[in-house]
């Protein structure tokens, strides 16, 4: 979707739109730069006071950037000439927490169970184990 149609109706949109791209060029500088192992560990957060704040996803991501961005100043400076250092962040990719798998037992197998239990009362051991599985999820 071309937003830059309706970024000229808007004043603001079309300041967020020209900053959006800015910093997709500095991090394109930087992703060509940079080697293939770190490239899709970091994004371009901004451009403050004369600061590039990279925003690491990982501590060895950010360990790293911190080492060999220095070095890349003056390509990025290239893109924008007021860029006078360089900020690396670390934040975390946010991650969905794993569902938690909850097995339900049917009216029938919960039955099944303890008709099992009774069942199996010269096995003491499996028959309680069975007795505390058909009370589950009651």
């Amino acid at each position: 979707m071309n937003l830059n149609r309706f970024g000229k109706k808007n004043a603001q949109l079309n300041q967020l739109l020209e900053q959006s791209a800015h910093w997709q060029r500095l991090s394109a500088c930087l992703k060509q730069e940079l080697p293939a192992s770190i490239r899709t560990h970091f994004n371009v957060a901004c451009v403050r006071d004369g600061c590039v704040v990279v925003i690491a996803h990982n501590s060895m991501a950010a360990s790293r950037l911190r080492m060999v961005l220095p070095a890349l100043l003056p390509q990025l400076q290239q893109v924008d000439a007021t860029i006078e250092t360089v900020k690396v962040k670390v934040q975390p990719v946010d991650t969905k927490p794993e569902a938690v798998k909850r097995a339900s037992l049917s009216p029938a197998a919960r039955s099944a169970l303890a008709h099992s239990a009774q069942a199996l009362s010269h096995h003491p051991e499996l028959a309680a184990a069975l007795r505390r599985l058909s009370e589950k999820n009651s």
